[in-house]
């Protein structure tokens, strides 16, 4: 019996960061963001962390350590081209939760307050009631030609038969003859997105 006691705080941890994955992954993020590989993303790459801090937990690990740790997500970063800052951000929060949860050094009160802080903040700050109900898009085309004029942004607006809020200019190649342009424009979020969340 006394085998199973010493096991029990690592239990109660386990699933307090199952439960917090689980919020942060499918009720918070994909519920309303539709985005199933990003939400396997985040689910494991938390249940990694909680495993690889609870084995590493019985060395003696310097500040660098958990430096590293975090450098993670600005290689996920820089290898992807699709993970916005709201990916980002809940594959942080994901990664931060996983790291308290499994390392034993907090007891599970503490690690409680710690997860439940970080997934209420994620789940307000991305709430749509809280930021309006619009999101700015970004998209990046490349439109023939160099001649780029002054009615790049009307050109641009009647190709997509919408209005735009911004188009940079990325690059310019003239041999094919081609220009690569960053539009921004706002969208309104779907009524389903709204009523999931």
């Amino acid at each position: 019996m006394n085998n199973i006691e010493q096991y029990i705080p690592f239990i109660l941890s386990l699933l307090l960061d199952l439960v917090s994955v689980f919020l942060l992954a499918y009720v918070f993020y994909y519920r309303r963001h539709h985005n199933r590989d990003m939400l396997v993303a985040i689910a494991m790459i938390n249940v990694t962390l909680f495993s690889l801090a609870g084995a590493l937990a019985s060395f003696t690990l310097s500040l660098g350590v958990g430096f590293a740790l975090f450098a993670v997500i600005s290689i996920i970063r820089l290898r992807s081209d699709e993970a916005g800052w709201i990916e980002m951000t809940y594959l942080l929060v994901s990664l931060a939760t996983g790291l308290i949860l499994g390392l034993p050094g907090f007891s599970l009160f503490q690690q409680a307050i710690y997860a439940s802080v970080l997934v209420a903040a994620m789940f307000a700050l991305d709430h749509p009631r809280l930021l309006g109900n619009s999101k700015v898009r970004k998209i990046n085309i490349t439109l023939d030609g160099t001649n780029l004029g002054d009615d790049l942004k009307a050109r641009v607006e009647t190709m997509l038969g919408r209005s735009v809020d911004e188009v940079t200019i990325k690059s310019v190649t003239a041999t094919p003859p081609a220009t690569k342009v960053e539009i921004r424009f706002k969208e309104a979020l779907q009524p389903t997105q709204n009523a999931n969340s």
